[in-house]
């Protein structure tokens, strides 16, 4: 990059890695770090991580962007001149005075107070919290998390964050949250855009604990001189309260565009478009979540376990990465009439959101191979994704779909989706859509419109083929075998 204006920073702490892009103020993309940490996973349904290895994965990261930007400027980091922030979603970290952690921080998929919780809400209770908050509360979200793992240590406790929120106040020493990451919280009331006195005391959370909630795209602070040490770049540069890594993801990928579903698939995927109004679903099968503009709304399926079941899977097969793709391509749409129910987290949140799903495969023969299993899993994952759209399309047309992660980086697989979908499957660019959403964040916080890279550097879409119809009837038996 010849470029010497100023660079924005968009740092996304997910699941399982930080991902750090830079681009310029016009949107190019200059380039892009990254990072993983572990999950500590040594008891039945425990996911926690160390708040230190997000840190230490921030400033990696960043050293990892050194190699693409330090040859056409070695002063590049001098250059920053906003970072905006998302992060992974709903991730509890409870902190005390000095807004240090007072323990791991419990992640989404933590599943231990998903039993506790959902037999403490009657179905009248939980139509109630889905009429406030827009979520369909379990066990996963901050405040049952919170009353089932911290309430006998909660007079230690200052300040309860996201993990978001936390590196933000790593950055800035703030702490502040957004309308997107308060409503993972399940006691955040859409229509008074605030926390519900009688919701916080139905989880048992300490209100003063609470971070204050701002716009997404405003600024949270200026970069500490701490925290610009450990980034090695200027101090004082306005740091955006961000929002949440769904939301952030699809500002990127489409914008706010009604008719646009966006698809992230990362650990888990993310099924997610945008409207103008705060419409539930009778049936409480999508969340709706503020979006990262005031007076938008986001209509939200997750389904768990794609990206962490393409690994198991890849792993049980012995397979490098990208190779699962490969293999699947060598089988015929249906798999030989193999079925996958890819709901390997124990649960899922898709359109179903049963935490006693369990996967399955029906159909095993002995004339089934490695290709059929690889195609039959991403056929089943393919299916969930067209089961939410067909939700969101229920109540608002759905004319096209954006997708980003590894079936976006193999035609085939693309192919496929696009004739379950039977609508055109834009891939979106290789990079991380949530971290790019944050940069556009930092754009608005300098008082810029945002402005991402320009579509015609997009790769082509694929469109619905021949075997399209095919695919309409193996869809329709696999809901037939998921009714079962």
């Amino acid at each position: 990059m010849t470029d010497s204006g100023p660079l924005l920073l968009g740092i996304d702490l997910g699941t399982s890695a930080v991902k750090v892009i830079a681009t310029s103020v016009n949107g190019t993309v200059a380039g892009i770090g990254s990072a993983s940490f572990a999950t500590i996973c040594d008891l039945p349904d425990q996911a926690e991580q160390d708040p230190a290895a997000w840190m230490a994965a921030v400033a990696e990261a960043m050293a990892d962007l050194e190699p693409t930007l330090r040859g056409p400027d070695p002063d590049w980091r001098a250059r920053a001149a906003a970072i905006g922030v998302t992060g992974q979603l709903p991730t509890l970290v409870c902190c005390d005075a000095r807004g240090r952690p007072l323990g791991r921080a419990i992640t989404w998929q933590d599943a231990r107070a998903d039993a506790p919780t959902l037999a403490a809400l009657d179905p009248a209770r939980r139509r109630d919290l889905y009429r406030r908050t827009g979520m369909p509360i379990d066990g996963r979200y901050l405040g049952p998390m919170f009353r089932h793992h911290w309430l006998a240590r909660s007079a230690e406790v200052e300040s309860i964050l996201s993990a978001k929120d936390y590196l933000v106040s790593v950055l800035t020493e703030r702490r502040l949250t957004d309308p997107s990451t308060a409503a993972g919280y399940g006691a955040f009331d859409l229509a008074a855009g605030s926390f519900a006195p009688d919701l916080t005391e139905l989880w048992q959370l300490p209100a003063a604990a609470l971070p204050p909630v701002r716009p997404a795209h405003s600024v949270a602070g200026g970069l500490s001189a701490a925290a610009a040490h450990l980034l090695g770049i200027p101090a004082a540069i306005p740091v955006t309260v961000g929002a949440a890594d769904s939301v952030s993801g699809a500002f990127a990928m489409a914008a706010l565009q009604a008719g646009i579903v966006c698809i992230a698939m990362g650990s888990s995927t993310i099924i997610i478009d945008a409207i103008r109004e705060a419409r539930l679903d009778p049936a409480a099968r999508y969340l709706l979540t503020p979006h990262v503009e005031p007076g938008w709304y986001a209509r939200e399926m997750d389904l768990l376990a794609t990206g962490t079941g393409y690994r198991w899977l890849s792993a049980l097969m012995h397979l490098p990465p990208g190779k699962l793709e490969q293999l699947a391509a060598e089988a015929s749409p249906g798999a030989h009439d193999l079925f996958f129910t890819p709901y390997l987290a124990g649960g899922e949140q898709g359109a179903l959101w049963d935490p006693a799903l369990r996967a399955s495969i029906s159909g095993l023969t002995l004339r089934h191979g490695a290709s059929d299993i690889a195609r039959a899993f991403l056929e089943g994952v393919a299916f969930e994704i067209r089961r939410c759209v067909d939700v969101l399309a229920e109540t608002a047309p759905v004319r096209e779909v954006v997708i980003s992660g590894h079936l976006a980086e193999h035609h085939p697989s693309l192919q496929m989706l696009a004739d379950i979908l039977h609508r055109p499957v834009q891939p979106f660019q290789s990079v991380s859509p949530a971290a790019l959403g944050a940069a556009l964040g930092a754009q608005r916080a300098l008082g810029a419109a945002p402005h991402g890279p320009a579509a015609s550097s997009w790769p082509p879409k694929a469109l619905p083929s021949r075997h399209a119809n095919t695919y309409e009837r193996l869809y329709a038996s696999y809901l037939d075998a998921t009714r079962a």
